[in-house]
């Protein structure tokens, strides 16, 4: 892997503590993919068992909601552009994809399989504590902000327009 990837791994929040040499050792794991404007890259509801990184380009995260009139349709609850991370519960296993995620331009992904990382953490629980444990706070805090939302304590951007 080119040291631009290794510096890309090492802004991902999932990554944070983790040394210089044990970065080289994850991003051995990694592939590139390259995909076109408007690809989708998994389906909300997929099994999956890739984490993927934003090498060059951008995604869009979309849910699928609910509109005033009952039906459903996609909304975008976020995008994504070089060093951040999605599709990191498939790190923990089993979990069907909670988001589609599209890209918005060409795009090229740093991808790592689940698999192979389970099996480099247990070669080196250093790495493995550090991941996992990063991940744990990524998903209390993103599992906090839902809870709030839920509760009305904030809202979603696009809520605030459709009031106007």
């Amino acid at each position: 892997m080119s040291a631009r990837v290794i510096d890309n791994l090492r802004k991902v929040e999932i990554f944070a503590g983790l040394r210089d040499d044990e970065l080289v050792m994850v991003a051995g794991l990694c592939k590139a993919l390259r995909v076109p404007a408007r690809h989708t890259i998994f389906k909300e509801g997929d099994a999956g068992e890739e984490l993927y990184v934003v090498h060059e380009g951008s995604v869009r995260v979309m849910i699928t909601t609910r509109t005033p009139d009952g039906t459903s349709s996609p909304s975008t609850i976020n995008t994504l552009y070089p060093g951040q991370c999605f599709g990191e519960q498939a790190l923990l296993g089993g979990a069907a994809r909670t988001a589609t995620v599209v890209a918005s331009e060409p795009t090229t992904l740093i991808v790592m399989r689940a698999p192979e990382f389970d099996a480099l953490a247990e070669r080196n629980p250093h790495i493995g504590f550090i991941v996992i444990r990063n991940l744990a706070r990524d998903l209390a805090y993103k599992l906090n902000a839902s809870n709030l939302l839920l509760r009305g304590n904030i809202r979603w951007r696009g809520d605030e327009l459709g009031k106007r």
